[in-house]
């Protein structure tokens, strides 16, 4: 996927814009992000793999996030939600269309009758329709 300097320095001129810190709010999304040493590393929590495509949950609501998190806190205490702006958003919508393996799962605001967390796997076409339109 190359490294992150090499997206930075094509798609912004600042990190932050890629990578959220911890006092960006979620707007429109919350997301799980490997932080290490308190830095963050890059990495976004992946769900698993779809067709070599890296599977990353945004969470509309950041109640669901913290849920995840604290379930992922059991295999990994490296995880944390931090806030999507609509920059980083566009970020990750330019890498997805540019061919980057990835896919955006946007999650349901509550779990299922089994108590399971769902999403749907949205184009950058449908997620921009949807929060833009």
């Amino acid at each position: 996927m190359g490294n992150w300097r090499d997206i930075i320095t094509k798609y912004t001129i600042k990190a932050e814009a890629v990578l959220p810190g911890e006092n960006v709010q979620g707007d429109p999304f919350w997301v799980l992000m490997e932080i290490r040493n308190g830095h963050n590393t890059g990495n976004y929590h992946s769900i698993g793999k779809k067709d070599n495509r890296t599977l990353i949950m945004l969470f509309p609501q950041k109640h669901m996030a913290d849920w995840a998190a604290e379930i992922l806190e059991q295999h990994s205490s490296n995880f944390m939600v931090r806030g999507v702006s609509s920059d980083h958003l566009d970020v990750l919508l330019r890498l997805c269309e540019d061919g980057y393996p990835l896919e955006l799962v946007v999650s349901a605001s509550e779990l299922n009758e089994k108590g399971e967390l769902c999403g749907a796997m949205m184009s950058p076409y449908q997620i921009r329709n949807v929060l833009f339109m």
